[in-house]
C-alpha cells in the first residue's frame, strides 16, 4: 500500500511517514522513486530513502540532524537504534 510521506528539501536523505505504515508498504519520493519499507514505521518517524553507510549524515529539512550508527538500506526505519546525534554535547 502506498503511504503518505513528506520530504521537505531535495537534499534530504530521509522521508517522514504521515501515517502508520507496515513492512512492505511503499512511499514515493518527489522524484518519483518508490521505496519499500523494510519494517513497520509509526506516524511521523523517519525512513531512509536511499542506501546509506555507517557514519553518513542523516539529512532532514535540509539540515544534518545526526549520523548513522550502521549501514541502512533504502526503506529502513531511522530512529535512536541506528542513528545518533552529537548536538549539544560539545
Amino acid at each position: 500500500m502506498l503511504r503518505k510521506s513528506l520530504i521537505i528539501n531535495p537534499t534530504d536523505t530521509v522521508a517522514m511517514v504521515l501515517e502508520d505504515a507496515l513492512k512492505g508498504d511503499t512511499i514515493q519520493t518527489p522524484q518519483g522513486q518508490t521505496v519499500t519499507l523494510l519494517s513497520d514505521v509509526e506516524f511521523a518517524h523517519k525512513v531512509s530513502i536511499l542506501d546509506q553507510k555507517k557514519g553518513n549524515p542523516v539529512i532532514k529539512y535540509g539540515e544534518e540532524i545526526g549520523y548513522l550508527l550502521e549501514d541502512t538500506p533504502a526503506g529502513s526505519w531511522i530512529h535512536t537504534h541506528n542513528m545518533d546525534c552529537d548536538r549539544g554535547t560539545k
